[in-house]
């Protein structure tokens, strides 16, 4: 396969379809950090929302 230097423009449809892919991936990761620090500090936040919220 030969290598050109000629830029190829991509449409709306195909610029939209990459960043919505990465996208949901970074929420992906983010929510499942968040996830992991909620188990990892369950206690922490338990004791938080029952001196809060009583």
């Amino acid at each position: 396969m030969s290598y050109t230097s000629r830029h190829r423009y991509k449409n709306r449809r195909e610029k939209f379809r990459v960043v919505s892919k990465k996208t949901l991936i970074t929420i992906t990761i983010v929510s499942i950090f968040l996830i992991f620090l909620a188990i990892r500090n369950w206690q922490t936040i338990k004791d938080w929302y029952y001196a809060t919220f009583g």
